[in-house]
């Protein structure tokens, strides 16, 4: 039996593009209200994924999930509520909804500069810790079997070669 071919567009064709087009900018019309308010909402997103260059762009993950938390709230009582660009106004222009919104934003941006510190000093306690663990035990061990137990492997000349390895 012969494989069945795709009937959709592959990404990056011109077509697909067209479809997508037609799709998006009566949608843009549609929800003009809700595109404005998060065009201007998450600025401090646009922001952190433009600025940050790692890999996987954890600032712009961080940033942008507080950030959209901060706007959340406000999103829905345009959503529920009068679904205009005048009502987008009046939204960004309160001082308070203006304050979360971009106060979640900061909040994202110090959690972000946080964590590597959190993290390292975690991983550098929890080392410590048993390092720490280690050196007993081995101290618990030289007593009981003595200094040779100290000795490392290329020490002992005397010894034979492990099994499979030439000397």
């Amino acid at each position: 039996m012969a494989a069945a071919k795709s009937k959709a567009a592959p990404p990056g064709s011109i077509k697909r593009n067209i479809g997508l087009l037609a799709l998006g900018v009566p949608l843009l019309f549609l929800f003009l209200p809700t595109v404005v308010f998060l065009g201007i909402a998450l600025l401090p997103t646009f922001v952190a994924l433009v600025v940050d260059r790692s890999v996987k762009r954890y600032g712009g993950m961080t940033v942008g999930g507080l950030n959209f938390a901060g706007a959340v709230p406000y999103l829905l009582n345009l959503w529920t509520g009068d679904h205009s660009v005048p009502e987008v106004l009046n939204i960004l222009s309160d001082v308070f909804a203006l304050m979360t919104i971009f106060g979640s934003a900061a909040a994202g941006w110090m959690i972000f500069a946080a964590t590597p510190a959190v993290v390292t000093t975690v991983l550098t306690l929890t080392s410590s810790r048993r390092l720490a663990a280690l050196r007993s035990r081995q101290k618990e061990l030289v007593e009981e079997w003595g200094t040779e137990v100290t000795k490392s492997a290329e020490d002992d000349f005397d010894a034979p070669p492990p099994p499979g390895k030439p000397r």
